[in-house]
């Protein structure tokens, strides 16, 4: 069994946080949510749970693959489908199995009554300005807008990182050209020093 750092409240508003034993996040929720409390977040506790990746086990995301995800995802919310059925042709669409279970997890917590915002915060895998993008459309009313804002970022980003990338190529070449020809250099010069 695995700890799990819960935060809830009672019915009169009083926030507690305690250490919890499960098997799983959903498991820890499911239970709390029985006895009455609103949960706020169940979070792993060890060695992985103050880190950017709070799973062991979980990869980093590709960016590419993210916008990929992401346009599918505001194409069929544009077409009206609802974000449940959304999520699910999206994960059944999904090549990347570390992609795809934090997707499920997410559909999951949508189904269960947790925000959209909330259910991607909760893997610890997704940048923090998608989430907060998220939980601005849920309160705006204004989802596609907002996606598409995001989507229309990731691409900038992605487009600066490339060129970034090959605009570092020829420094780089020089400066190793130059480290190559001083070490050359110092190994040719060096035998004569020794000689004279």
């Amino acid at each position: 069994m695995a700890e799990f750092l819960v935060k809830v409240a009672d019915e009169q508003g009083n926030l507690a946080q305690q250490i919890e034993h499960g098997t799983s996040e959903s498991e820890v929720r499911e239970k709390f949510a029985q006895q009455g409390y609103l949960v706020y977040w169940v979070k792993p506790r060890g060695l992985f749970s103050g880190g950017k990746f709070s799973m062991p086990g979980r990869k980093k995301i590709r960016q590419s693959q993210f916008v990929i995800f992401n346009q599918q995802f505001l194409t069929l919310i544009k077409a009206g489908l609802p974000i449940l059925n959304g999520l699910d042709l999206l994960i059944k669409r999904q090549k990347d199995k570390n992609l795809q279970s934090l997707l499920q997890n997410v559909r999951e917590r949508v189904k269960s009554g947790e925000l959209l915002s909330d259910a991607f915060t909760a893997q610890n895998a997704f940048p923090k300005i998608y989430t907060t993008t998220l939980m601005a459309g849920e309160k705006s009313g204004n989802m596609e807008e907002v996606l598409a804002r995001y989507i229309a970022y990731q691409r900038m980003a992605l487009t600066f990182k490339k060129k970034f990338a090959v605009s570092m190529v020829y420094p780089s070449l020089l400066v190793t050209m130059v480290v190559l020809m001083v070490i050359f250099g110092h190994l040719r010069s060096a035998p004569i020093c020794q000689a004279l």
